[in-house]
């Protein structure tokens, strides 16, 4: 991003701001440079009144369309609030920011929320058909492998002897199954401590938002250190790789010390969102809840499907040795069905985390906007930012959430393929498995932005895109920034807590079993405990995740919006920026960043 630096470019030529606007705010930019260009230039038509939807887009048409040089303005349009900023660069290249605008309620790419429900009815129903003879089938196939592996065990050690060549005839390799008592106290213990530390960490991280980050970037850079001391003797390429890693972790921590205090500001900001709606971590649990429910679903139908006799056919003599000793196999119908339905499982969980995404996102615009909607255990808006992700939007999330699970497909039928023995292109299939992998995380990641204005405007998939590709056209990389910065911090804290609970647990096991008895599944109460302990901080530290992602979005739409309905805040984030980048605050001239205001 340049700075124009010429006469006329800094008169709001290429502002996109009405000249007369600019005019009596060049004065104030000069007088105080540290506030960034929302707060020096104020656009006309900007209107505080109204609810939810009203309010956002009456503010964000703070504003209207604005002139373009050597045109007047023709005032305002009625639900016309895209706030557009033109410019030329310094080598003739066109910059420009269009602001979201609310749009009308109404079902967004719906073929695609057609097809997943009607998807998702299959999958249920069928589960519900064949659900029961497959559960038998499972049953069966788990009692003959348990008989088996109890005889197998049998034949070992069956008589011991001591050292006058006495046998007992006990089995002492097999450690006793604790109780009832054991188990519930480790899933009850988990399951308090983990929200519990989840909370208390919300207060630790708001009022030590800026320290914490810098020391989990100072804690990746020693992890990685000692991973290559590690492995320097024992694997010098290994150990050489995580040097070079360790090199440039020490370089990017160094280049970003003075963006911490803005990534730290839109943390605090994030987190003073989930306190004040703390429904939206039940929509999380729910989520949750809803997952592992069409998991077992899923899994009911697959197992049934793949089990009709329509689906198999016999392998010849001799090619039964490949196949694993199997005298079946899928035919062609079993094979299409079998990738339809790992499909439909990429895809739904892939919808059902991005509703919750798209939902964080439209709470924390209301937050933005009309604090006191969003100022309740279950707001208002939680409850309509659910609704409409779920309605609404839902064939928008459906669309991109597709497009993720096929690329999940297909990494899968890669890494199968590398994996079979018997392929000699192995390596070629493991190199392309590798190259969706990334365009898969590449996808993943434009998607939770595009999730975002779908929460926020209520945007169809392709026109979410639109804005984010002109998001990161404008500032890519310090949204970038602001979000590998939070995220590493919020990863290494739910991890931390995970621990806590696992020790947690161990230790309230300790007290309802004796060490004795309960052997070597102490070790399996810590392992529960920290599994829990990871899901349950995981929903929230997701949810800050998301809400972070969403103010970083909010910020560069509507600043001005943010300093009326949160002072205290709005003035710390300005601060925060403005000492990110100074070079960004010389006045009107700026506003050729296209908007790009508050990004880090």
């Amino acid at each position: 991003l340049r700075t124009m630096g010429n006469d006329k470019k800094k008169h709001g030529q290429y502002s996109g701001v009405p000249t007369d606007t600019v005019a009596s705010a060049v004065a104030s930019t000069h007088e105080d440079t540290s506030l960034p260009i929302a707060t020096a230039v104020t656009l006309s038509g900007g209107s505080s009144s109204g609810g939810t939807a009203s309010r956002r887009g009456s503010s964000a048409s703070t504003n209207q369309k604005t002139t373009r040089p050597n045109e007047k303005q023709d005032g305002k349009k009625s639900g016309a609030n895209i706030h557009d900023v033109a410019g030329t660069d310094d080598d003739g290249i066109q910059i420009t920011w269009e602001r979201g605008e609310v749009q009308q309620p109404a079902f967004r790419d719906v073929w695609f929320a057609i097809a997943f429900v009607v998807h998702l009815v299959a999958v249920l129903g069928t589960s519900v058909v064949l659900g029961p003879a497959a559960w038998s089938t499972m049953k069966e196939e788990a009692e003959e492998e348990t008989d088996a592996n109890g005889n197998a065990d049998a034949n070992i050690n069956t008589d011991d002897r001591d050292e006058d060549g006495n046998g007992d005839g006990s089995d002492n390799t097999t450690s006793n199954i604790p109780g009832a008592d054991f188990w519930i106290t480790v899933v009850t213990i988990a399951t308090i401590a983990a929200p519990t530390l989840s909370l208390l960490t919300l207060g630790v991280m708001s009022r030590n938002a800026a320290s914490l980050i810098r020391a989990s970037l100072y804690f990746s850079v020693v992890l990685c250190g000692m991973a290559a001391l590690i492995f320097l003797p024992l694997a010098p390429p290994a150990g050489i790789l995580y040097l070079i890693m360790t090199g440039c972790l020490i370089c990017y921590a160094r280049s970003v010390q003075h963006k911490i205090p803005f990534a730290a500001c839109n943390l605090t900001c994030a987190i003073r969102v989930v306190k004040a709606n703390l429904g939206i971590a039940l929509v999380a649990l729910g989520v949750l809840v809803a997952l592992v429910a069409f998991s077992f679903s899923w899994i009911l139908a697959f197992v049934g499907t793949m089990s009709l006799d329509a689906m198999k056919e016999p392998v010849p003599m001799d090619q039964q040795q490949y196949n694993n000793g199997n005298d079946e196999e899928l035919n062609s119908l079993g094979g299409g069905l079998a990738l339809l339905f790992l499909l439909s499982f990429y895809w739904t969980h892939q919808v059902l985390q991005n509703i919750l995404r798209s939902s964080v996102a439209g709470v924390v615009g209301t937050w933005w906007f009309t604090p006191l909607e969003a100022s309740s255990f279950c707001s208002p808006a939680v409850r309509d930012s659910f609704l409409r992700s779920s309605t609404y939007s839902l064939g928008s999330v459906a669309f991109g959430s597709l497009i993720v699970a096929i690329l999940q497909l297909l990494r899968s039928i890669l890494r199968s393929a590398a994996n079979d023995r018997n392929n000699r292109n192995g390596i070629l299939h493991c190199i392309a498995a590798c190259i969706l992998l990334y365009l898969e995380r590449i996808v993943e990641y434009f998607n939770k932005w595009a999730y975002i204005y779908v929460g926020l405007y209520g945007y169809d998939y392709i026109s979410a895109g639109k804005k984010v590709m002109n998001l990161f056209k404008t500032r890519g990389w310090t949204a970038i920034i602001a979000d590998n910065l939070v995220n590493r911090l919020l990863g290494i804290v739910c991890l931390t807590i995970g621990l806590l609970t696992g020790v947690a647990t161990l230790l309230a096991a300790l007290l309802v079993e004796e060490l004795e008895s309960t052997g070597g599944w102490l070790g399996a109460g810590f392992t529960v405990g920290f599994v829990i302990g990871l899901v349950l901080s995981g929903i929230v530290m997701g949810l800050l995740s998301s809400a972070v992602d969403s103010i970083i979005v909010c910020f560069a739409e509507a600043p001005n919006e943010f300093a009326e309905s949160h002072p205290s805040l709005a003035q710390e984030m300005q601060t925060a920026w403005s000492a990110a980048w100074p070079e960004e605050f010389r006045g009107v001239a700026i506003v050729a960043l296209g908007g790009g205001l508050g990004i880090v």
